[in-house]
Formats: structure tokens, C-alpha cells, sequence
């Protein structure tokens, strides 16, 4: 199985029957796809700090500063759809401040617009906090910057909807 499929299971069981959701997230290699599926399971499950905490440990074991970054997305959304608040909170300004750090200008955009977006589960405010950070620090000239720049000021006034990260 691929993890792309193993973290499809994921989702589907995490609403229903989270134990049999927890065996198959244990088999995802794949540190992007296994932050997601414990995301699903924070989402769901009882006792969702247990499995945020292993979203965390998940995409701290990414490729690079974007995937380790910007997959924490999901965990932060589903903290806080959880309401827990001030743990999405702790965990969306680690997220940014290593995403702040992407040397690629189109990387650090892209990260930067999840974590915006994953913000906005929180509150506008906090949205509205990585929407300034995004119009200072990702003012190149790379088409995803501009995007970036374009896209949040859109999704703070309404203009555009902000992504789901769950099915």
C-alpha cells in the first residue's frame, strides 16, 4: 500500500473506529503522509494531544524546513477544531518560525500559506498575524510569493475561501 492510501484509511477510520485507524498510521513511512493521518486521528479521536504529538514528531522527521513546516498544517486545524486552542497556538508559531527560515522563496510562500490558513481555524487574528508576516517576508519577485501575497489578503476579506484540510 502507498501512503497516500494508508493515510485515506486513516481518515475514513479515525471517525469510526480509531483503533484500527492507529495500526494503519503506524505503517506510513512516509513522514509528510503520517503527520496528516495522525492529524485525521487528533481530529477524531479521543485524547487528540496523544496524537497531535505524534502529528509533530511525524513532520519533524520531513525531508526539509518546507515539509517540515507546512505539513504541521493539519495538526494545527485540527487542534483547533478540537478547540484546544492554546496548543495550536504553541504549535503554529513553531511551525512558522521554521518555515520563516526556507531559503526557497517559493517554498517558504507555500509553507507560510498552509500555516496561514490552518491559522484561521484558530481565529482571524491569528490568520491576520501570518497574512503580515507573509506581505513582509515574501516580497520577491517569484510568481508563488506574489500568489501568497495575493491569495491572504483574498481570504482575509472574503474574496476567497480558506482550504479544508479534512474529509
Amino acid at each position: 500500500m502507498t501512503p497516500t492510501i494508508y493515510r485515506d484509511q486513516v481518515a475514513e477510520l479515525a471517525k469510526t473506529d480509531p483503533d484500527r485507524a492507529v495500526e494503519i498510521a503506524d505503517k506510513i513511512q512516509d513522514p509528510w503522509f503520517a503527520a496528516q493521518a495522525w492529524s485525521h486521528l487528533t481530529r477524531h479521536a479521543p485524547k487528540p494531544l496523544r496524537f497531535s504529538r505524534k502529528a509533530a514528531k511525524a513532520a519533524s522527521l520531513g525531508k526539509d524546513d518546507y515539509q517540515r513546516s507546512a505539513v504541521r498544517a493539519w495538526e494545527i486545524a485540527a487542534l483547533a477544531e478540537r478547540e484546544y486552542h492554546s496548543h495550536a497556538q504553541a504549535a503554529l508559531a513553531e511551525a512558522v518560525e521554521l518555515a520563516a527560515t526556507i531559503k526557497h522563496q517559493g517554498s517558504r510562500s507555500e509553507a507560510l500559506v498552509l500555516l496561514f490558513q490552518a491559522a484561521f481555524k484558530i481565529s482571524k487574528n491569528d490568520a491576520a498575524a501570518i497574512a503580515e508576516m507573509i506581505r513582509n517576508t515574501c516580497n520577491s519577485s517569484h510568481w508563488r510569493a506574489r500568489r501568497a501575497v495575493g491569495d491572504v489578503s483574498k481570504m482575509l476579506d472574503g474574496a476567497m475561501p480558506v482550504r479544508e484540510f479534512f474529509w
